[in-house]
């Protein structure tokens, strides 16, 4: 075959390649008439911000806000049905609905500096940042806490923490209030601590903290929110730290991560 007929393959391929995910893409509802359903089904004032096909052959992905909190719907291609909750990978169990959520709320740098004013303490002083965001009584999280507490004290990154106290552990607010105030650090956090001091700022940082991460779409902890704006709810090993943050690991490859509560 001569290069000027293996060109003019090629380039018949990738046009052909082009033609078919035009027709895929095709295939999805318009955003007015989703908008419609939207409307009339959940009889909220709920704003379609964009439809693409998903990883799913089929369904549709509809990105929507919905009290200031950006989320995830799905459609088939004839917009009969709205589809809420979770899609997973069977392969890898990977909970694709959660990391396109994820990408849907990424930080901007403004984000990101308002991570700074929240931020209760911080372990390191070494290495990329990492907010951290935990409960004092989330089982999860001390395993999580633990993992990277000892890469900061390592040099191999900075820690900052944030608390976002759920709502269904009784007294967890209150115990997040007096580490603030009684500026208790990890160990205070570790520990259970709790007192009466429950200073104003210590509300003022928990309230804003909880209203601000809610509004990105993070409902549970751990949380982790890295430089790129990208974040990761549920423990993450050593090692999965350590390849998100480019660091080079010794240890044997790492599993999928363990969902925190």
């Amino acid at each position: 075959m001569s290069i000027l007929s293996y060109l003019t393959l090629l380039l018949t391929s990738v046009f052909f390649l082009v033609q078919a995910q035009d027709c895929l893409a095709a295939t999805c509802p318009s955003k007015e008439t989703i908008q419609q359903k939207v409307v009339e089904t959940f009889k909220q004032n709920i704003n379609v911000i964009k439809i693409q096909p998903s990883a799913v052959p089929g369904l549709c992905e509809v990105q929507v806000n919905f009290k200031g909190q950006n989320r995830i719907l799905y459609t088939d291609q004839k917009s009969e049905f709205l589809i809420t909750g979770a899609i997973f990978r069977s392969s890898d169990g990977t909970n694709i609905t959660k990391e396109a959520i994820a990408d849907l709320n990424r930080f901007s740098d403004s984000e990101i500096k308002r991570l700074e004013d929240l931020t209760v303490f911080t372990i390191g002083s070494k290495g990329e940042i990492v907010y951290f965001v935990t409960d004092p009584q989330c089982p999860y999280c001390k395993k999580a806490e633990e993992i990277v507490a000892n890469m900061a004290e390592a040099g191999e990154l900075q820690l900052k923490i944030l608390l976002f106290p759920l709502s269904f552990h009784k007294g967890a607010k209150e115990q997040c209030i007096s580490v603030i105030c009684d500026n208790k650090g990890l160990e205070g956090l570790h520990s259970g601590y709790k007192s009466e001091n429950q200073c104003e700022d210590g509300k003022s940082k928990v309230e804003n903290t909880l209203r601000f991460l809610q509004q990105k779409g993070i409902t549970g902890v751990p949380t982790y929110i890295f430089k790129d704006g990208k974040y990761h709810s549920g423990v993450l090993k050593e090692q999965d730290m350590k390849k998100r943050l480019g660091l080079k690991d010794e240890t044997a490859p790492s599993a999928r991560s363990v969902d925190g509560s």
